[in-house]
């Protein structure tokens, strides 16, 4: 219940917020990720996904709760102002069990999705990196005051889910991270850790769910979550 109450009042103060959000605090410019969503609700930028498969997108469960909310994706480009826009399948949703995490049916993408990391990327010490639209300031400055068009990302660790600091913030299904050369914030929700496999790949082994703005940010753990995300991109979730 306390990473839930920390998952509302966070996209609570986000949605509150005038204007758009926009990029990771600190960090870098991303110069790659063809698999990466800007999500929209109501016409208005919100949250980060990614392309998991050619018909389904991957983010937070708090970012597309209500069927009444106008969903939509822009796909394709790295600036939020450019890429094709695509709306979410009329009940195309399925939410994780026991995760902020939802996959989204869209219309068929022209995208490379990314592939799925496995358990073995998931470990404390571990170095992840985070993308997003998300806000490039911390508090006391307002996040819409600090917004970017452009993908950013940045390097973080991966922390003892008891870490003291991440207590308000993750569930059984999360993992926590600390902040490296940057932290994700408001509007990065839903956004994607990914980490190298033995192969080289850039694979996704996590979904933003909740960030301290300052310290620490949570995230779903998709290595627990393969099968399940398996399973409803082969039957829809049905």
């Amino acid at each position: 219940m306390r990473a839930y109450g920390a998952i509302c009042a966070f996209v609570a103060s986000f949605l509150a917020m005038a204007e758009p959000a926009s990029a990771i605090q600190g960090g870098t410019v991303s110069k790659h990720g063809p698999w990466a969503a800007r999500v929209y609700i109501d016409g208005e930028p919100s949250c980060t996904g990614t392309v998991v498969a050619p018909e389904w997108v991957i983010t937070a469960g708090h970012c597309v709760r209500y069927d009444n909310w106008d969903i939509t994706f822009r796909v394709g480009s790295l600036d939020q102002r450019h890429g094709k826009v695509v709306r979410r399948v009329e009940n195309g949703t399925v939410f994780a069990p026991g995760a902020d995490v939802a996959l989204v049916r869209v219309p068929r993408l022209d995208v490379q999705p990314i592939e799925l990391g496995t358990s073995a990327s998931v470990k404390v010490g571990r170095g992840v990196r985070s993308y997003g639209w998300g806000a490039t300031c911390a508090p006391p400055r307002s996040e819409g005051s600090c917004q970017s068009n452009v993908l950013k990302q940045a390097q973080v660790t991966i922390v003892k889910h008891a870490d003291k600091r991440c207590e308000l913030l993750v569930g059984t299904g999360d993992f926590c991270v600390q902040r490296g050369t940057g932290l994700p914030a408001g509007g990065d929700s839903g956004g994607p850790a990914t980490a190298f496999d033995k192969a080289g790949r850039e694979v996704l082994v996590g979904v933003l769910s909740a960030s301290d703005r300052t310290e620490v940010a949570s995230f779903g753990d998709v290595t627990r979550l393969r099968s399940w995300i398996k399973w409803v991109i082969r039957t829809g979730g049905h």
